[in-house]
């Protein structure tokens, strides 16, 4: 199951925008620009995204929380045909009350706290759980998204193209350097 984070970090690392936030805010995969450099499933703090290595032209696969399915006006299959309504769908503020009024209704039932809520900087797929969430399986996240530290690096680095121009300038100084002292 896609968390579908409100910052996701395989996104982030996508260097062709394969993996993307759609229009729903859905992290969607796009095959014709996947390279199959597989960073999305190291950058992915759920370890979601999964490669297809038994196939000949093989791409990443996960879910997508049916986005074929909203042209249609439908959400996602798996809270259309769940009986006990245990999964919804909906827009993310409509499922975080929700989450909520079932908490408030059977505080017995459930831990006091929602998963995703501010977890990994949030996620649009949501838990509830009467067991710790790490028994689940689910990973124990800060409020920082995951790629927030790589990114300030990254964009610190790139700020104005600064950095790589200068590397480019100090070795092409040695290199010049280089030949000067041979010839």
């Amino acid at each position: 199951q896609c968390m579908h984070c409100v910052h996701p970090a395989c996104a982030s690392v996508c260097m062709l925008g394969a993996l993307h936030k759609g229009a729903h805010g859905v992290v969607e995969y796009d095959a014709d620009k996947c390279v199959g450099c597989r960073y999305c499933q190291v950058a992915c703090p759920f370890n979601v995204p999964k490669f297809e290595w038994a196939k000949a032209a093989p791409k990443i696969v996960k879910c997508e929380l049916c986005r074929h399915r909203y042209a249609e006006g439908k959400g996602a299959a798996c809270a259309e045909v769940c009986p006990r309504d245990a999964v919804t769908f909906g827009k993310r503020g409509a499922l975080l009350e929700e989450a909520r009024r079932r908490i408030a209704a059977r505080p017995d039932a459930y831990l006091a706290r929602i998963f995703g809520e501010t977890d990994g900087g949030g996620t649009k797929v949501l838990y509830l759980s009467p067991v710790p969430f790490t028994t689940l399986g689910l990973p124990a996240l800060g409020k920082e998204p995951a790629p927030a530290l790589s990114e300030s690096i990254q964009h610190g680095i790139y700020q104005g193209f600064v950095a790589p121009v200068a590397l480019l300038g100090a070795l092409s100084f040695v290199t010049w350097r280089n030949r000067r002292k041979d010839g």
